[in-house]
């Protein structure tokens, strides 16, 4: 691209040069008219001199290790410490659901794809860090799986996306719902669920 750019400050000069012979021809047609074209002239004289200037003197440098160099940041404290491996954590809780002949187990911010013609049936919600009073519940937004008294408990209900209320969709997200984990009043997390066409 170099090569390019000089050919066509090159050309660039040709026209000022002959901006400048007009301007000489101008002055034997026509007197008064002569200082507009010289000042024209002069005006692209000018930026042409710079346009050859930044062509053929001035480069620009092809990566930034041409210009700086880059410094590791400084270590303060020289001695290694020694570092323990932690164990993946293990979830707050597991959704275990029923999608047609399959079942799933969803972990915490999980999200589950099902087709909009399929349905699927949260079977149970499993909490290990429990003492086994838990009143567990999965309370699945825009679902209301008791019709008469919705009181947030949607487990063991066949859930289809033609019962979902749309208004309750995910926030920007048309098909996608939160399905809220509750043990008592206190909320444990949330998982997702996605219909796919």
């Amino acid at each position: 691209m170099p090569q390019v750019d000089k050919i066509l400050s090159l050309a660039v000069a040709g026209l000022a040069l002959l901006m400048f012979v007009l301007s000489l021809i101008l002055v034997r047609i026509n007197r008064q008219k002569l200082f507009f074209a010289a000042a024209l002239t002069a005006v692209y004289s000018i930026f042409t001199a710079y346009y050859l200037y930044l062509s053929f003197f001035f480069t620009v440098p092809l990566s930034i290790m041409e210009t700086e160099v880059i410094k590791p940041p400084a270590v303060a404290d020289t001695t290694v410490a020694a570092t323990t491996e932690e164990e993946p954590s293990t979830p707050d809780f597991w959704v275990i659901v029923q999608a047609e002949n399959a079942t799933i187990e969803i972990a915490p911010d999980d999200e589950m794809e099902i087709k909009k013609t399929g349905r699927f049936q949260i079977k149970e919600v499993r909490y290990p860090g429990g003492d086994g009073t838990e009143d567990l519940r999965a309370d699945l937004k825009g679902f209301a799986g008791n019709a008469r008294f919705n009181n947030g408990q949607d487990i063991g209900y066949w859930i289809t996306y033609e019962r979902m209320l749309q208004h309750w969709s995910v926030e920007g997200e048309k098909d996608k719902f939160e399905v809220v984990i509750k043990n008592r009043n206190k909320i444990l997390g949330s998982i997702y669920v996605r219909f796919m066409e």
